[in-house]
């Protein structure tokens, strides 16, 4: 494994009470907790709000992976000046720690060398136990991808069963939903200016608990109780239909019991600006983890995207099991091509450098540089689904030219150097441009392109919020001419989710005779999970789509090994699965086919 770390620990925010003294601290203003590893990349979260807080004059430290089970590690900077920031990561800690069928994973990518056991189950919930019991008073701020997803009333599927908000089980101050920054700010300039955290009730992108004789907001819509939806799931689609009206930046804050207590959630912050987002990647980040983890292994999260950039944040696809669009906003915040080739400059000074940006992209690669025309209170979840929105204007222009941008940068190179699109593309808006399927296809693809379109009946694509598969089939079509009229043998590696609810038997039985008859072989399949605050895992609970609508829900093992089994047909341990259904179904000639495809030794 090479070594991506700097010997120099200043480089980087302190992480022992020695790196604290050692700039002239003798307190830190904000203790940053989490549990991952601390890597110094704008990937990861805890130092991204770390180096903006930095930026704005504040002291900050990071507690990284400490001991939960003793509050002495949380003593170890002394207390905070202003409070703590507690997040659980990158990701969600239950979709970390455990796969869709409820097995552990075998390793940990966020922590040095992929150990596992060093963050505990619900982080949110432990180390802000730990912190309150280290030192009283001080307050606590949780954020990150898992604070933001549940921050209301939620389903957990580790332990099948709904979930209060994490504010009330965590018994924090306040949650910082969506991305950060803004609200972030806000709170440690207020507390900086003395005023109390239980003033702080009126910061978009923020939820606190109602306590005392503190009032919520009159204009508050108020959303189904945690018993409410407990006694009655199809209470949970009227919720999550509730909430995500509410869910943009011109919405109303919402309120809701928690059965016992009361949470009051604001609207989401408004979006950076292109400026700010510049500023913020322009920070100085060392893209390494921290020195202490050199001898452990590393920290294997860091490596594929070690030499990423991210051209914007956002996305407007709103599709139902997905929460992007729920924690970066609809709205896309583009950086400018400056900002960009200056962070790719960068690269060049970096010892590990070796010529390839593994990718330029973000949620969605090809919404870089997208306007709505339509400004205001929009309330649509989906620019895109089940049509295209009036307003939505998809030029690619301001995309064209900054990919154009990255090929002028990379021949004034003095060595090769390559440059690709790996986050994925969404492929009924590439259709819009068959100047951007060229340029993609002729430069920026290093032999495949992932591209999703997730299943192949319409129904069940109609309930993802997906286009339908023949928009797929023609983006195949024209990509793969693209890709020839480059001189280039290139490949779809096409991704699929089994298990969505909506999705019968029969539609995946629909699904993998189209995969047959295509030789297709797909290993890019993930079994749906129900992610808090998406409308897919409100689907999941309820048995309802989001008009209110029975459907059939895939939810027990046999199912959900049924249906995963059939889109990975060609693995062995899976051949007595399909072979038994496929029997009961009469559908014996797939056997014979599959068999044969089997024989050939076909590539996947």
């Amino acid at each position: 494994m090479p070594t991506i770390s700097s010997n120099n620990p200043n480089l980087f925010l302190p992480v022992t009470r020695d790196e604290m003294h050692a700039r002239g601290w003798d307190q830190a203003d904000i203790i940053l907790v989490t549990a991952d590893a601390y890597v110094d990349h704008p990937a990861f979260g805890a130092a991204l709000i770390g180096r903006w807080l930095e930026k704005l004059g504040y002291r900050v430290a990071i507690l990284a992976q400490p001991d939960w089970r003793d509050a002495d590690a949380f003593r170890i900077f002394g207390p905070p000046r202003l409070f703590w920031g507690i997040t659980s990561g990158a990701i969600d800690s239950r979709l970390n720690d455990y796969a869709s069928m409820g097995h552990r994973r075998k390793k940990d990518a966020y922590s040095p060398g992929g150990a596992l056991g060093l963050r505990p189950g619900r982080p949110l919930l432990v180390y802000s136990a730990r912190a309150r019991e280290a030192f009283k008073g001080i307050p606590i701020i949780l954020g990150g991808l898992e604070a933001s997803i549940r921050r209301v009333v939620h389903y957990d599927y580790i332990e099948n069963k709904l979930k209060r908000a994490v504010l009330a089980d965590a018994k924090a101050d306040l949650l910082v939903h969506g991305m950060g920054e803004r609200a972030i700010e806000e709170i440690a300039q207020r507390l900086s200016d003395g005023q109390s955290v239980a003033r702080l009730t009126d910061i978009p992108g923020t939820a606190y608990r109602v306590t005392g004789k503190m009032d919520a907001p009159d204009n508050a819509v108020r959303l189904p109780s945690l018993s409410q939806q407990e006694e009655d799931h199809s209470k949970v689609m009227a919720a999550q239909m509730a909430y995500q009206a509410q869910g943009y930046p011109y919405g109303l804050p919402v309120i809701q019991d928690q059965d016992p207590g009361t949470i009051v959630v604001m609207p989401p912050s408004q979006p950076l600006s292109g400026s700010e987002m510049d500023e913020l990647y322009d920070l100085p980040f060392t893209r390494r983890w921290h020195p202490r983890y050199d001898k452990l292994g590393g920290v294997p999260a860091l490596e594929p995207i070690l030499f990423s950039i991210t051209t914007h944040r956002g996305c407007f696809g709103g599709c139902s099991f997905c929460s992007i669009h729920l924690h970066q906003g609809r709205h896309i915040c583009s950086r400018s091509i400056e900002s960009l080739l200056s962070e790719a400059d960068s690269f060049r000074h970096h010892r590990q450098f070796r010529g390839t940006i593994s990718d330029i992209g973000g949620p969605t690669a090809n919404m870089y540089g997208v306007k709505c025309s339509h400004s205001g209170d929009c309330r649509r979840i989906s620019c895109l689904a089940p049509t295209a929105c009036k307003h939505f204007k998809a030029g690619a222009e301001p995309l064209i030219n900054m990919m154009e941008s990255f090929l002028r940068w990379r021949n004034r190179q003095s060595a090769p150097t390559n440059i690709y699109v790996a986050s994925g593309i969404r492929h009924d808006l590439a259709l819009q441009s068959n100047e951007y399927i060229s340029l993609l296809a002729r430069h920026f693809v290093g032999g495949h392109l992932k591209v999703a379109p997730e299943h192949y009946c319409p129904r069940v694509l109609t309930l993802m919020g997906k286009p339908l598969f023949e928009i797929f089939e023609e983006f195949e079509a024209r990509f793969q001419e693209a890709s020839h009229r480059a001189g280039k043998e290139q490949y779809i590696v096409p991704y699929f989710v089994s298990s969505h609810p909506g999705c019968t038997d029969d539609d995946a039985l629909a699904l993998m005779e189209y995969l047959v008859s295509r030789s297709w072989r797909p290993r890019q399949v993930q079994d749906f999970v129900p992610i808090p605050l998406t409308a897919s895992a409100a689907m999941y609970l309820s048995g309802l789509d989001t008009r209110g609508k029975a459907i059939f829900v895939p939810r027990g093992h046999r199912e959900k090994t049924l249906q995963a089994a059939l889109l990975q047909y060609s693995e062995p341990r899976n051949k007595k699965t399909v072979a038994d259904f496929l029997r009961r179904s009469h559908r014996t000639d797939l056997i014979s086919r599959i068999n044969h495809l089997q024989s050939r030794k076909l590539p996947s």
